[in-house]
């Protein structure tokens, strides 16, 4: 028992050395709290206790910095998108400028008429038919002023006169007794200045053995020596069939 009590002193009066050297004064306290905000620090300057770690081995701790910007914790918004440059239009290509109609030329005794319009060249409007003497060429047109046909003819400059008629007649076969010819598809308007014979639309004339007076290929041509408007078989009688009596006819100047 006397032996416990001398190492129970040296003991007692280590432990009051060191109380004494960590409250001395400008040592920190354990206990004291800094006023500036906590930051990763190595403390170099703590006493190496019995049994401790060397200071100069110890491990700093890593202590987060809260004056550190918050930026560096924050996600960045990502760059708003600048707005899509316009992206220029080309301009439409300008339309091409519709040509403009060729001057019809009237017929000639040798050549037919050129240019010739799709629609007739007369102010009249609704069905009726129109012969055009300069060009030598017959339309049809219906109700809607549209053109039903165009047919080149044969016929004569001076006459029917040029103005406006009335078809007053029609007969599937007609006979000349002066001329010997028949001709299919009669459709007549008017009547001659000199012989008082009516005037009509109707097939290239035959004679008795069923030849033509003359050639298809001749239409389109001033060359007839009556006063009628001649047409192929297939155009007298689509005009027979499309023309009415009373409808009206149009017959415009010679060149």
């Amino acid at each position: 028992m006397g032996r416990i009590f001398p190492v129970a002193g040296v003991a007692l009066v280590a432990i009051g050395l060191v109380a004494a050297f960590l409250v001395r004064p400008g040592t920190p306290s354990a206990v004291a709290v800094a006023d500036t905000p906590v930051r990763a620090q190595v403390s170099n300057s703590l006493p190496v206790l019995l049994g401790g770690v060397p200071a100069d081995n110890v491990v700093p701790a890593v202590t987060a910095d809260p004056t550190s910007s918050a930026a560096a914790t924050e996600p960045t918004a990502a760059p708003s998108a600048s707005p899509a440059a316009a992206t220029p239009t080309s301009s439409a290509s300008p339309l091409p400028k519709p040509k403009k109609p060729k001057k019809p030329k009237a017929a000639t005794k040798t050549s037919k008429a050129r240019n010739v319009p799709d629609r007739p060249l007369d102010e009249h409007t609704g069905k009726r038919i129109v012969y055009d003497k300069a060009l030598m060429t017959v339309w049809l047109m219906n109700k809607k002023d549209e053109v039903v046909a165009r047919y080149p003819v044969v016929g004569r400059w001076d006459r029917p006169a040029m103005g406006t008629y009335r078809i007053f007649s029609k007969s599937p076969m007609a006979y000349n007794p002066n001329s010997k010819v028949t001709f299919a598809n009669m459709v007549r308007f008017t009547y001659g200045p000199d012989t008082k014979s009516p005037i009509g639309f109707h097939a290239i004339p035959r004679y008795a053995d069923g030849s033509r007076m003359h050639p298809v290929s001749a239409l389109g041509l001033p060359i007839a020596t009556g006063g009628c408007i001649r047409m192929s078989d297939k155009a007298a009688q689509e005009v027979y069939d499309f023309m009415k009596v009373g409808d009206l006819v149009v017959v415009l100047p010679s060149p």
